[in-house]
């Protein structure tokens, strides 16, 4: 298996602060990946840094084997590398399918025209239209997606995300929230996302239950390091994690 994304001794720094120091991993294509570690640990430091919203002050990343230490983020989108964000990231009043279609858009390199004619765009429409139905809002594609549930919207920003066609998927807290019932809908979701458009989702996850019954490989973060990775049964088996997590989530 191969390594779709890594890192070499990959740091970042504010002041005195290593939010992220040292990190050297190598995550797997194919395996359902989640991040998990105490507040502060360094988790989205860590997203921002592999997606290109935060630029690393030292160390190295590679997608494929390609270099992309200092690479924008625009031209990683375009490589195959989305994500979705903490903070709800959508534009509330356009509506549902709106927000879908210009995301398929960007990736067509045709957001100059975006809504000039939908007749002359029936690809993207297409693909707009096929992904509405993947997430679940065919129903609700004409509502401004600012009246949208709480739920809805991040199943519109899991929507959003995947409608770049990216090979790599980053997810910060997709589930956040949402009630227990909710998180495992979603998150079944993604992983089925992941098989159908054969995407490697990365994400970052509080709910231990979801962590453990969902992911194939679970990477544990500390003070901006990594404590520990591998199977949820290796690291349901780890002293350390289980130090820091008193036991009790895992």
């Amino acid at each position: 298996m191969n390594a779709i994304i890594r890192t070499e001794k990959l740091g970042k720094y504010f002041g005195a602060m290593a939010a992220v120091h040292e990190v050297t991993l190598a995550l797997q294509e194919g395996l359902f990946t989640s991040v998990i570690g105490p507040n502060g640990a360094g988790k989205t430091t860590l997203i921002n840094l592999l997606s290109g919203f935060m630029l690393p002050d030292r160390g190295a990343i590679y997608f494929r084997e390609k270099e992309i230490t200092r690479l924008e983020t625009d031209k990683r989108v375009k490589m195959g590398i989305s994500r979705s964000f903490q903070v709800m990231n959508i534009f509330p009043r356009m509506t549902v399918f709106q927000n879908i279609l210009l995301a398929v858009l960007s990736r067509l390199n045709k957001t100059s025209s975006a809504f000039s004619s939908l007749r002359s765009q029936k690809e993207a429409v297409g693909e707009a239209e096929k992904t509405l139905g993947e997430v679940w809002l065919q129903e609700k594609k004409d509502s401004p997606a600012g009246e949208l549930s709480h739920g809805d919207q991040r199943l519109l920003e899991l929507g959003i995300a995947v409608a770049t066609n990216p090979q790599l998927c980053f997810l910060d807290e997709p589930s956040s929230g949402m009630n227990p019932i909710e998180r495992i809908k979603v998150l079944e979701l993604v992983k089925k996302l992941a098989a159908e458009r054969n995407t490697t989702f990365i994400i970052v996850e509080h709910d231990m239950d979801i962590v453990f019954s969902l992911s194939d490989w679970i990477v544990v973060m500390n003070r901006g390091e990594v404590l520990a990775e591998g199977t949820p049964g290796d690291i349901r088996e780890n002293q350390e994690v289980r130090d820091i997590y008193l036991g009790e989530e895992i």
